[in-house]
């Protein structure tokens, strides 16, 4: 893939083929009992909601710098992909750059390790949760509260593949086109459990959507039962590396 310009934006060309589709694109299952199925298009749709609250609330775009200070969820990675799709470079919390960052993406909005000049979307992973709560502070902005007012379609600016993508602590930054450029081999529906880090399991998840793969996300901590594999009809688990 050229690290040229791309017209739709990398996040653009993997959902758009399956934005019309019904079938499932992420389910998520927690340990309090919720199973959120996302097709392909209420996917896509969230992702638009999100990438335009981000532009029009924080005007992010290839400069912009986001801390996504959330655990592997259906949410972060709705808001990894929105962000995504202006070109913003995304760290985690320890990251050096995190100190630096226009945007502090998190579940806990008074954090001190949030520096004061840093922007605040505040998350409440709840998924009927229509506001953050009690604890939101006096200057985070409730995506809970705010998300669905936004448009359900999302027109990106071109961006270049040469931006960084993802930056953590200890590895080398990964370029949007790098990124965006490896797919897996199509296995069928794929079983995560949600352990590891959200920026280590991004990869991952849109090399399996780019081979057409649905993913089952499972809260750590859930016991998978026979069932719930029946039941979403699991092909394969994915095996972290290391």
């Amino acid at each position: 893939m050229s690290n040229s310009l791309q017209s739709g934006t990398f996040v653009e060309n993997l959902l758009s083929p399956r934005r019309g589709s019904a079938s499932p694109w992420l389910t998520w299952y927690s340990v309090i009992g919720e199973r959120i199925e996302l097709s392909g298009r209420v996917f896509d749709n969230w992702v638009a909601k999100s990438a335009n609250l981000l532009g029009e609330v924080f005007d992010l775009d290839e400069d912009s710098v986001v801390v996504l200070d959330l655990p592997a969820h259906w949410k972060s990675l709705v808001l990894a992909l929105a962000a995504l799709h202006h070109g913003a470079t995304l760290v985690d919390a320890e990251q050096a750059d995190a100190q630096q960052a226009s945007v502090w993406v998190t579940a806990q909005p008074n954090d001190p390790r949030i520096p004061n000049s840093s922007e605040i979307l505040a998350v409440n992973p709840a998924a009927l949760a229509l506001s953050f709560g009690s604890d939101l502070g006096p200057v985070a902005e409730d995506f809970n509260a705010s998300v669905r007012t936004y448009g359900d379609q999302f027109y990106p600016s071109p961006v270049s593949g040469d931006t960084s993508a993802i930056a953590t602590n200890g590895d080398a930054p990964i370029g949007l086109a790098a990124l965006f450029d490896a797919a897996a081999k199509a296995q069928g529906t794929i079983l995560v459990r949600a352990q590891q880090p959200v920026l280590t399991l991004l990869p991952y998840a849109i090399g399996q959507w780019k081979a057409g793969d649905g993913i089952v996300l499972v809260e750590d901590g859930l016991e998978v039962t026979e069932r719930l594999r029946e039941g979403e009809r699991i092909t394969s688990d994915y095996q972290p590396a290391g």
